[in-house]
């Protein structure tokens, strides 16, 4: 944590925080407060407005407002003036985020992060942007004139101020509205309108969808891949393969340390945003899992056991939790940690080993080739950042006379060698609080490599995460989890869960329970849901909003369904209480898993590529949910080699579970099918109400497949 200088010594409010973005700014001069009752109290009682700085530790932007700006003798003097000065880590508070973006967007036609909304004491929003230079830069003004000017038109024109922020907060509570207007029903032509649209933006030369800047995109890419299942055509699959191979060579993947960065500033992948988030990684890793699942592209597999273990390598924590994310910067400048010359290379080899000079040049210039390393360089000061294309080793093993597999066992201990080389740099800070959300996203990402690679490593992982949260992330009443908490941070569990926190965690267990078939995970899993619905279901126009009934320091209650970089909450629910709807036998989930997208509906029917993964949550239950039911003492070869050859296929609306007596209290799939002890390892395939034989063997089990 860095220390403002000119405040050395002398903290603020926020020095009894546990966010590690608030802790950044506990030594600024700014009169800081924490988001609470004690703030809006000054503001109302001495009529001041407040300044609101919403931001996160990883982000670049945010340090650079920090350094420029915060610190500033004279910046800092002026707020505490005339503001009440509100600090927000968005991963802590995305609630308050949620609201606050949605204005600033509606504002000024943009938004991002650090986000600065000035606000009326009773909160509504006045005034907002994101960065704003100390001095005028271009069409930027600087930030004490957009201070002064806010100070002024607050005490000259307030009556109108107040009017403006009034009418702001009635237009929030109609963006979050749903239609009454409802469609009934979503049909094929949604699925086909969608697939259109991401047609429409992708980028055929480089994949992804759009120009720079250039995000993964994960859930279009789990939306065309469930598309090409129903469609069958090539054109989806080709759109994601595209996507996959070329985010896999660019920089916006890490090739040394695994994992990949939140996004590229140009339309080529080659140079990331830097910081790594938790949830990307989470989501890209399950996406190049169901890659290799419908293609069995090795290299697929390959990224994705790269990024899970740079996950455990980096972001887990010796409690079981996963840490939010890594960020942007080092104290050597943002992306420095990343970016390499040839010198380095050298170092990096000689530090590895005893090599003959002759050797050692060679394997420079292969590495240097395979990685596009250049005397030039394509970052700062000559250093390269690294990337590769698809046919560069085909060129390397011809001009050096070496076979594909010893270029590629060459790149492949360099790396090794690179990565111990670049862990003695100055490396970026790691966020360590740990959040709910983001657990349950890593847990269905380790527990669906699992399934598809068999490392149990990961499965202890999905596994370990998942009880952290039911130890320290619950809050229980007769030893029975009855809600969840959002964050936690060195022993400390703090703020309600919000929806996203209820609905990929839910998903995370049912997932992990597909895993290690332990019937617990399922039975939380259905308990949290019957909670999610109590506490965030819309029983007048259906779907869930973000935050809990009785949040009261909000201006607007959230109900978004938007699929962004992320899956909504929204979304997520939808596919859990469809999968858990299959799994129970319960009419209930079903049937309000159905009406949040009847919610969504005529906003779906506007602009289908807007919500992607509720599409894909459809499409789970509009192609025939199949249930998989396997009989046997799962430790046999026999059951275990026909789950193999189960796991081994892409089936996307599929659910999985094996018949025992404690499953048969869960689920009404098991009863009947539970095996006894002299009796044939087998799987039964249901879709519909329509059943095949069981199968005994693997072609009898893909023949089932195909109902």
């Amino acid at each position: 944590m860095e220390r403002s200088k000119q405040n050395e010594g002398r903290p603020n409010r926020l020095i009894n925080e546990k966010s590690p973005y608030l802790l950044e700014h506990a030594y600024n001069p700014v009169d800081w407060y924490p988001w609470g009752d004690e703030a809006f109290q000054r503001a109302k009682r001495e009529n001041k407005p407040i300044f609101l700085s919403i931001g996160y530790s990883s982000c670049h932007w945010c340090h650079v407002f920090r350094r420029e700006s915060l610190e500033d003798p004279g910046i800092a003097q002026f707020l505490n003036s005339n503001f009440v000065s509100i600090k927000v880590d968005r991963e802590e508070r995305p609630d308050i985020d949620e609201i606050y973006m949605k204005a600033v967007t509606s504002m000024t036609g943009s938004g991002g992060w650090p986000l600065n909304v000035f606000l009326t004491p009773t909160l509504e929003p006045i005034y907002g942007g994101t960065y704003f230079p100390p001095v005028s830069r271009g069409a930027l003004p600087a930030f004490f004139t957009i201070l002064k000017g806010v100070s002024d038109a607050w005490n000259s024109d307030r009556e109108n101020i107040l009017q403006s922020a009034s009418q702001m907060k009635l237009a929030l509570a109609e963006v979050y509205s749903t239609s009454d207007l409802a469609v009934a029903d979503l049909g094929d032509s949604a699925f086909d309108a969608c697939f259109n649209e991401l047609a429409s933006i992708f980028d055929e030369k480089y994949g992804g969808f759009g120009s720079a800047p250039k995000f993964p995109m994960p859930p279009y890419l789990f939306f065309l891949l469930r598309y090409y299942i129903r469609d069958r055509s090539k054109a989806p699959l080709l759109m994601v393969r595209r996507t996959l191979d070329q985010m896999a060579c660019g920089g916006i993947y890490d090739h040394v340390g695994g994992g990949f960065h939140r996004y590229s500033t140009d339309r080529e992948w080659l140079i990331p945003h830097f910081e790594k988030m938790l949830y990307d990684n989470a989501l890209l890793s399950l996406v190049y899992t169901e890659g290799y699942l419908v293609t069995k592209d090795v290299h697929y597999k390959r990224i994705t056991m790269d990024t899970l273990e740079w996950v455990l390598r980096e972001m887990h924590s010796e409690n079981g939790g996963f840490f939010s994310a890594q960020d942007a910067d080092s104290s050597d400048g943002e992306g420095s940690y990343y970016a390499w010359n040839r010198d380095d290379v050298l170092k990096a080899l000689t530090q590895a080993g005893d090599f003959d000079c002759k050797i050692l040049e060679r394997y420079a210039e292969i590495i240097c080739r395979y990685f596009g390393i250049s005397q030039a360089g394509n970052f700062e000061q000559g250093r390269s950042l690294l990337s590769t294309t698809e046919d560069v080793v085909r060129g390397i093993s011809g001009d050096y006379s070496m076979s594909p597999s010893e270029i590629n066992s060459i790149i492949g201990e360099a790396k090794i060698s690179m990565y111990k080389f670049r862990i003695k740099r100055s490396k970026p800070a790691t966020d360590d609080k740990i959040l709910t959300s983001w657990n349950g996203l890593m847990i269905s990402a380790m527990s669906k490599a699992y399934q598809a690679f068999e490392e149990e490593k990961f499965m202890f992982a999905a596994r370990s995460s998942a009880n952290f949260v039911l130890t320290n992330l619950c809050k229980k009443k007769n030893g029975e989890c009855v809600g969840l908490i959002h964050r936690f941070r060195e022993g400390d569990a703090k703020v309600d869960g919000l929806l996203d926190d209820y609905a990929y965690f839910v998903n995370g267990l049912i997932d992990l329970y597909e895993s290690d078939f332990d019937p617990n995970f399922l039975k939380e899993a259905i308990e949290l849901a019957e909670v999610m619905i109590e506490k965030f279901y819309d029983e007048n126009k259906g779907g869930f909003y973000f935050t809990e009934k009785n949040a009261s320091d909000l201006i607007a209650r959230a109900k978004e369904g938007y699929d962004g970089v992320v899956p909504s909450g929204n979304s997520m629910a939808v596919l859990a209480l469809f999968r858990l709807a299959e799994f129970a036998g319960n009419e209930k989930f079903r049937h309000k898993a159905r009406e949040t997208i009847r919610a969504f509906s005529s906003k779906i029917e506007r602009q289908p590529s807007a919500f992607t993964f509720m599409l894909s949550a459809l499409a789970f239950t509009v192609s025939g949910p199949k249930e998989v039911v396997f009989s046997g003492d799962k430790d046999s070869p026999q059951l275990r080699s026909l789950l193999r050859d189960y796991r081994s296929e892409f089936v996307p609306n599929g659910v999985t579970l094996i018949a025992e007596d404690e499953m048969a209290k869960l689920s009404p799939l098991a009863e009947g099918r539970i095996a006894g002890p002299a009796d044939q390892a087998k799987v039964y395939v249901c879709s519909g109400n329509v059943c095949r034989l069981p199968a005994y063997s693997s072609e009898g089990l893909k023949q089932a497949l195909e109902l």
